[in-house]
């Protein structure tokens, strides 16, 4: 029977984190300069329609999308320990094989 094996490249981990927190940095600035910004903008227009969009923009303030944020950080923070883990594990059997013990 063929031995398993596992391979892992920790660097792509990380690169895949970076990349995570980057679209976390672009959502929270997208959602909030969105929101603002558009907010700002609409109180040069006199319309009901404008009152209306406006009271739509206040009530998205944060509902969604700070349980999406927080939904995303988590898995980052726990992608973080899994590399964490994975360092430690590798460096500890690196150890054992260079000291010759097997536990």
């Amino acid at each position: 029977m063929a031995k398993a094996e596992i391979k892992l490249d920790i660097n792509e981990l990380k690169a895949a984190l970076d990349s995570l927190q980057q679209g976390i940095d672009d959502f929270t600035s997208y959602t909030t300069s969105f929101r603002n910004g558009t907010r700002d903008q609409l109180k040069s227009f006199n319309s009901d329609f404008i009152d209306k969009l406006d009271a739509l923009l206040d009530n998205m303030n944060d509902d969604i999308n700070t349980s999406l944020l927080e939904n995303l950080n988590s898995i980052k923070k726990v992608g973080e320990q899994i590399i964490e883990q994975m360092q430690s594990t590798d460096e500890q059997i690196g150890q054992k094989m260079k000291s010759g013990t097997s536990s």
